[in-house]
């Protein structure tokens, strides 16, 4: 069973593996979805908390 880490939907090592080869710059794909995914999660909690 797959449990992600608090703050995070789909961690990036895993999105990583989905992705297969990135061409380009890794770090960048990489920062755009930890950010993209910490906004899900925020997201997500604060409908949540309702």
């Amino acid at each position: 069973m797959f449990v992600p880490e608090a703050g995070t939907c789909v961690p990036w090592d895993i999105k990583k593996k989905e992705f297969g080869t990135i061409a380009g710059n890794e770090e960048l794909v990489k920062k755009e979805w930890t950010g993209l995914d910490a906004l899900a999660y925020a997201f997500i909690w604060f409908w949540v908390q309702r």
